[in-house]
């Protein structure tokens, strides 16, 4: 059995012998003959098989660069007109964001007059002064320092970016603002619940005679001072509550006739008079809404109507300015 060192032998000469024929066969020559139509020599080339080798090589090595070229050149043309597309969108992209940027920063200038008059209304102190409103708050320093380093490459900030900003710190206070009005027109929710505010006929309804000097129904010569509204609708027509409060009187008055008065908070008292029934009593305490009676033309009356009064302590005020929702 032959041993690993004479396998390896074996196998040395056996390549050996292959390089020899190659090497042999490589050095052969081969003629190219060159033969003109004309009477001219004949061109004759004698070129080796390695020679010939490695023109095959090296024009297969060119031919393959020149077809990599030609698809990468494709490539970075796809690439470069994709860039310009996209330069293209993000431009108009640009365009119409500055533009919004703008609109919007416009819509915000109108906006802070109105703000600042709700917010003055709002205010519990006379005559604040609200110049400096809009001066307050602000971006942190750390922020600023983050902003300029991340533009420091520009001369300045982009104006979009400072516009952003204000933008941002403006929407701040507004929402703080908006918190104080919110809160105001909830206390101000409790104490409309507690004071006539609503109309008081649960529908319909219209003025046939304002609160104020009037001429007197009875003596046209005559003028009077009309303490309340005189409001015509159909007879029997619902009359509600138009606060919460407790019911005082409950009854005949004379020539206000069939008569219900009700005592609400701070002071207000509602008088609804004429009525052609009562639905409610002495010491009832009622909600805003409540039907207490129904129109009609009981006392000293020229048709059917709802005389409607409110009084601040014994002072008769006008109806009106107190009403914020008419049926």
């Amino acid at each position: 059995m032959k041993t690993l060192k004479e396998k390896l032998s074996i196998f040395t000469e056996k390549i050996k012998e292959k390089l020899a024929y190659w090497n042999k066969r490589g050095k052969e020559h081969l003629t190219v003959m060159f033969i003109p139509h004309s009477e001219k020599s004949i061109l004759t080339l004698h070129i080796s098989y390695f020679t010939l080798f490695f023109i095959s090589v090296i024009l297969t090595v060119i031919i393959i660069i020149s077809i990599i070229g030609i698809v990468a050149t494709s490539t970075t043309k796809e690439e470069v007109n994709k860039l310009i597309t996209m330069s293209k969108t993000y431009s108009i992209k640009d365009k119409y964001l500055k533009k919004e940027i703008f609109e919007l920063s416009e819509e915000m200038e109108k906006l802070k007059p109105q703000i600042e008059k709700i917010y003055t209304m709002a205010s519990a102190t006379k005559g604040e002064d609200f110049i400096n409103l809009w001066a307050v708050g602000g971006s942190s320093e750390e922020d600023d320092k983050k902003l300029v380093k991340d533009f420091k490459a520009h001369s300045k900030i982009p104006e979009d970016i400072i516009f952003i900003k204000q933008i941002k710190k403006d929407l701040k206070l507004s929402e703080k603002y908006m918190e104080r009005i919110k809160y105001f027109l909830k206390e101000r929710e409790k104490l409309f619940s507690n004071i006539p505010t609503v109309w008081p006929l649960k529908v319909g309804g219209y003025i046939t005679s304002d609160y104020g000097w009037r001429k007197h129904p009875f003596y046209r010569k005559k003028l009077e001072w009309h303490k309340g509204l005189d409001i015509a609708s159909w007879p029997g027509a619902p009359i509600v509550a138009t606060a919460g409060g407790k019911v005082i009187f409950a009854g005949w008055k004379g020539g206000y006739g069939l008569t219900v008065i009700i005592q609400h908070k701070y002071g207000f008292t509602t008088r609804y008079a004429h009525l052609s029934r009562i639905k409610t009593r002495v010491g009832r305490k009622v909600k805003r809404g409540d039907v207490i009676g129904f129109l009609g033309k009981s006392g000293r009356t020229t048709g059917y109507h709802l005389h409607y009064e409110i009084r601040i302590g014994l002072q008769d005020v006008n109806p009106w300015p107190y009403i914020i929702n008419i049926k």
